[in-house]
């Protein structure tokens, strides 16, 4: 069997020419690093897999994979040179610990030990013959009736074919070919060079002379295999496998692709069309400008290389047989008229989008090239920042993701390099190896190159449009004709740094800098004991204005992204929430998924809450947390406080009470914020108080006048304690203490934010504490005396039953699509028949539109393309008929900050509903607009 296995790899019977791998941990190392062991791997040549570069250095798919299991186990490798007649004969004796490349075939087991991951899959192809005209690699349907031969036993490549077959609806026929009828190369090539198969099953790296590639796709698995038995190596294989699969699923695929950028390529060829029409045409007339580094330089003075441009067309002319002519332009924007105006028929290379290339009339072919972009400004500007003017090339619009206050358009990249240089723009855009190729070229002195993440420009050649769709695809095939390797080499040979050789005046002070600053030295000394007070006294206020523009620029900046992060971060908890809602509603539950569902909303709430935390924080360090003045009920918020921790402190074990010694209730100050501290402090208690424990909230008037009242709110436990050493800095962000399960659950933000908002209400926030013995918080604050008001009409709690928004019809305005179906169904769950808008203008148009009385009420959207939901609120208000200014507006969104709030009730709305959504307060909300008429 040993014989006949070897025979089986050397004829490359499933390909199994084994990748060697590192080698495993010495005796008594296990997997994980305790100790190093040398492992022997085998390491034949075999392109993608096991390859030794001109250097010396081990490379190739099993390397990438060792050396990445070699971080988890801590083997070192011993690589063996070996070839694939010797390598499987030699790994049965025992002479190797690892060998990769392997694939997987049930017979196998008893001479492999195979790991539970594979490192990747190999590609089959299906190859024709060159002159087979009758199968196409662009239309599969060509496949069909057509025969294909296979090896018998390549099992599991058969199945994949017939996969494939299945699922292209390919009625093929298959025919196998036995181990005796295989020629002594072990390839099937005579089969189909004959005629008597019209397609084979081939592997992805073979590349045989003759043939070509009509279809390729996903093949079976590699593994790395150790020796039958050795199962401490096994064990290390699969813990470090199982590791790199986790950390990065996609592991194995960029690593294949790294080392099989063309494998198994689809063939692309001319069709006897195509070379029919490059016969009866002429050469090509080019647009292009002149000197334009890295993409044209045939006519430059330095003569260092020709230019992408020409490079490529040299290689299109190879595919394709066509000629080409240059038609020189001045600018890049007087090229994209030549080509518009038809003085020529191919643009060499186009700078703007798919949108923009269909607004100046042209069509632009497959990319040839990928550029960086760069953004280079001057030294004196901020970039980004507001009010900056940035200077544009005519012809070569700005990206969507560029901004400025002001563009002016300049002719060509050195006049706009000018323009920035000297102040007259702050910023310019555009390909990165242009723009330094001329600050280096003109020793421009005040640009500062700012680099863009992952900002590059797609090439590509342009043509008239409706283009000429043969010499589109033409074109289009011969540049996708091109290899990785190809396009490589092509931007190497011109990325190039082009230096001039004159010396004008200013590159002479560069090249003999320290002779210039000698001199300019002698001359500053005169002038500096005359202007130095007034220098350093205007340096000085530069400098604090510098700074104070700065920080308003980075609180403004900080302030929209903690706006965008609360928008983007509460906007997919909303469809979470809301749908957690939805089937909580729905008759016949399974009390089971109730209870999944309860986790769910939970767990939202929890993550939520932690989300606010984190905002809260943001704003109490730039100084925009604001508390409000309204009046308020001290007894009924401790009421509610008690009724919402109660349960808690029954589910926990804990025994929780409120003691009341106050005189007066009726206060004014922000009842939200209070409220916040003392759950805050609540929830703390019950987390580090054990089972049994007591928890006591206890609130005393201390003092009181006509106009305010002083009292202490203290939170009293039995629970762990806090050192003394910890009372330091359990009041400082992010910091946490207790055991390590207390410790997860938040983000060690809730005692901070709560000491900020004590300090905004006038009191100081404080602990007494020892291990063992429990913690006592509290603080003492002076609130001004008010009415109480009056509670929320409606006064139920809970979810509501029944049809509670029966006949009600509501204009929604919501552009999320899952949003809005989630809104919908909640508020038709209960009755109302709602109307959906996709932005704000569509909501000002349907209601314009609408019979008077024919809505009950506006749901509205803020953050909307086209028309905000603030705008079209404003618009509705002030349109002229009657129920504009008296149908209910509810503000519903993700935008929370207390700002938005403000923003949306002087925009004429009339409640604000944040997301995610609270449905019954949502629908409290609703009822007492509509019913009884209270405006929030």
């Amino acid at each position: 069997m040993r014989k006949r296995l070897k025979n089986w790899m050397r004829r490359g019977i499933a390909a199994l020419l084994m990748i060697p791998l590192a080698a495993v941990p010495a005796a008594g190392a296990a997997a994980g690093g305790q100790g190093s062991r040398v492992l022997r791997v085998p390491f034949p040549q075999v392109a993608g897999l096991t390859e030794t570069a001109e250097d010396g250095s081990r490379q190739g798919l099993v390397v990438d994979y060792l050396n990445e299991i070699a971080k988890y186990t801590g083997w070192e490798y011993e690589y063996i040179d070996t070839d694939g007649d010797h390598m499987i004969e030699e790994f049965l004796d025992g002479k190797y610990d690892l060998m990769g490349g392997n694939y997987y075939s049930p017979g196998f087991e008893q001479y492999f030990a195979y790991p539970d991951y594979n490192i990747g899959y190999n590609k089959s192809v299906l190859l024709a013959r060159l002159d087979d005209s009758s199968i196409n690699s662009y239309d599969l349907r060509s496949l069909d009736g057509k025969t294909i031969g296979v090896y018998e036993r390549a099992e599991e490549n058969i199945r994949r074919l017939r996969e494939f077959l299945s699922m292209h609806n390919l009625d093929c026929k298959i025919r196998t070919y036995a181990y005796e009828q295989l020629p002594a190369d072990g390839k099937l090539y005579p089969y189909l060079a004959s005629g008597e198969i019209d397609l084979l099953l081939g592997n992805g790296f073979e590349n045989p002379e003759g043939f070509r590639v009509v279809a390729a796709f996903d093949s079976q698995p590699y593994y790395i295999v150790t020796n039958v038995g050795n199962q401490e190596v096994l064990e290390g294989l699969n813990m470090a496998l199982e590791r790199i699969a986790d950390a990065n699923p996609n592991f194995s695929v960029e690593r294949y692709s790294a080392h099989f950028q063309d494998q198994s390529a689809i063939d692309i060829r001319l069709n006897e069309a195509e070379r029919d029409y490059i016969e009866g045409r002429g050469a090509i007339t080019v647009a292009v400008p002149e000197s334009y580094h890295p993409l044209f330089c045939l006519n430059s003075p330095e003569n260092i290389h020709d230019g992408i441009v020409p490079d490529v067309l040299g290689k299109v002319s190879e595919f394709t047989g066509l000629g080409f002519t240059y038609v020189y332009a001045d600018t890049y924007s007087e090229a994209v008229r030549m080509l518009q105006q038809g003085e020529a028929e191919l643009l060499c290379f186009y700078m703007g989008s798919e949108e923009e290339s269909v607004r100046q009339g042209v069509t632009i072919t497959s990319p040839y090239a990928a550029l960086n972009n760069i953004v280079v400004r001057n030294k004196a500007a901020t970039y980004p920042d507001e009010g900056l003017v940035c200077a544009v090339v005519e012809g070569q619009p700005m990206p969507t993701g560029i901004t400025a206050a002001e563009v002016r358009i300049y002719p060509t990249i050195t006049d706009a390099l000018i323009a920035v240089n000297s102040g007259e723009a702050d910023f310019t855009y555009g390909l990165a190896s242009r723009m330094e190729w001329d600050i280096q070229r003109y020793h421009f002195s005040n640009l500062v190159p700012v680099t863009l993440v992952n900002d590059r420009s797609n090439i590509g050649f342009a043509l008239r449009r409706p283009a000429d769709p043969d010499l589109l695809t033409i074109l289009n095939k011969a540049i996708n004709s091109l290899s990785s390797q190809e396009r490589a080499a092509i931007l190497d040979r011109n990325m190039v740094s082009i230096g001039t050789n004159s010396l004008s005046l200013m590159e002479l002070i560069y090249a003999n800098p320290m002779t210039f600053i000698a001199v300019l030295s002698l001359f500053l000394l005169v002038l500096v004991a005359a202007v130095l007070g007034i220098y350093r006294a205007r340096m000085r206020a530069a400098l604090m204005q510098n700074n104070l523009e700065k920080a308003e620029a980075e609180s403004r900046a900080k302030g929209e992204f903690l706006s965008r992060m609360s928008h983007e971060l509460r906007t997919p908890m909303n469809a979470v929430v809301g749908l957690a809602d939805l089937t909580s509603m729905m008759e016949g539950t399974p009390a089971d998924v109730q209870e999944n569902l309860s986790k769910l909303r939970a767990s939202s709430n929890y993550m939520l809450g932690l989300i606010n935390d984190i905002l809260d924080m943001s704003r109490i360090d730039s100084g925009k947390l604001v508390l409000a003045r309204e009046p308020f009920s001290l007894e009924r918020m401790l009421d509610e406080i008690q009724s919402m921790m109660a349960p808690e402190a029954q589910r926990r074990g804990l025994t929780y009470s409120l003691q009341k010694e106050i005189v007066h209730c009726g206060l004014a100050g922000d009842a939200i914020r209070l409220r916040q501290v003392l759950t805050n402090l609540l929830s703390n208690a019950f987390k580090f108080t054990p089972a049994g424990g007591s928890v006591l909230l206890r609130v005393t008037e201390d003092a009181a006048s006509d106009t305010a009242a002083t009292f202490t709110f203290q939170v009293r436990d039995t629970g762990t304690g806090i050192s003394p050493e910890d009372q330091g800095r359990i009041f400082e962000s992010f910091e946490q203490v207790g055991t390590s399960h207390a410790k997860s659950q938040g983000t060690g933000l809730g005692l901070p934010i709560s000491s900020s908002i004590v300090q905004k209400m006038g009191g100081e926030l404080r602990v007494n504490s020892q291990p063992g013995q429990g913690s006592v918080f509290f603080f003492t604050v002076t609130l001004p005396l008010d009415d109480p008001g009056v509670p929320p009409a409606g006064g139920w709690e809970g979810q509501p039953e029944g049809m509670l928004l029966d006949g009600i019809h509501i204009l929604l305005a919501e552009d999320n699509d899952l949003n809005a179906e989630i809104a919908a169904q909640l508020l038709e769950i209960r009755g109302a028949r709602v109307c959906r808008s996709a932005d704000g203008r569509q909501a000002l148009e349907r209601f314009s539109e609408s019979q008077l009385g024919e809505f009950q009420a506006i749901l509205m959207d803020i953050q909307m393309p086209g028309m905000n939901g603030l705008d079209a609120a404003r618009a509705i208000r002030a349109l002229t008929r009657p129920d504009a200014a008296t149908i209910p507006i509810v503000a519903m969104t993700a935008n929370t900050f207390k700002e938005d709030v403000d923003a949306a009730m002087a925009a004429g709305m009339d409640g604000f509903v944040p997301k995610p959504l609270d449905v019954n307060y949502l629908y409290r909300l609703l009822d007492d607009l509509l019913h009884s008429g209270v405006s929030r």
